[in-house]
Order: C-alpha cells, then structure tokens, then sequence
C-alpha cells in the first residue's frame, strides 16, 4: 500500500470518526473519494485489521462544578504528599545532624580529635 492509499484511508477514517460524534458529515459538499482504478481498491481488509476503527462511545458533558471538586481533591492531595516529603526531610535532617552533635561530644570527651592529613 502507498502513502497516498494510507493517506485517503486515514482521511475517511477522520470523516467517519466526526460523523459518528457530531452527528454531521465533515465536508457536505465533497464527497469522499475513491481510490483510482490504477491504485488497488483493498482498502476494507485494512480497516478490518485496524483498531482505530472501534469508536468511542460520545462522552457525557462534565459540569464545572464536578470539575473543580476533581482539580481541589488532586491538589489536596498533591498538598498533603509534599507536606509529607518535607516531614520527611526534616526528620531526616534532624537525625542526622543528632548523630553529628553526638560524634562531636563524644570526640571532644575523649580527647580523640586527630587533625587531618593533609
């Protein structure tokens, strides 16, 4: 199959794939093409085997406020994750620097504080 046949395919694809949503023909007044007589007319065993044929189901309208409850429960969420990370990181950073101060009282108690090699 040529680019063009695959090209015209696609095309009518998209024109069928609008009339099934808008309920309309996508151009009323061109009609869709056929294939030239020199081309080879196999054009429905390719849409047979092709799954962009299956088309979805219209979509129901969403309502603005079923969109802002959607947007305000993602960023809750996305609030309370970073919330928890900076915590983290803090509790992280906190017992780290507890082990410093202890290493650091430790040494200076024993008098174990070699300078370094340079």
């Amino acid at each position: 199959m040529t680019w063009k046949n695959e090209r015209d395919l696609l095309i009518a694809q998209t024109m069928a794939f609008v009339q099934s949503v808008t309920g309309k023909t996508a151009y009323p007044e061109r009609p869709l093409e056929t294939p030239r007589p020199s081309e080879p007319a196999n054009h429905p065993a390719i849409v047979e085997q092709r799954p962009v044929d299956v088309l979805p189901a219209r979509l129901t309208p969403v309502s603005h406020g079923d969109l802002r409850d959607e947007i305000r429960r993602r960023v809750d969420a996305f609030r309370a994750r970073q919330q928890a990370f900076d915590r983290e990181r803090h509790e992280y950073c906190n017992a780290m620097m507890a082990k410093v101060r202890a290493a650091r009282e430790v040494a200076a108690k024993t008098g174990d504080n070699p300078t370094p090699e340079r």
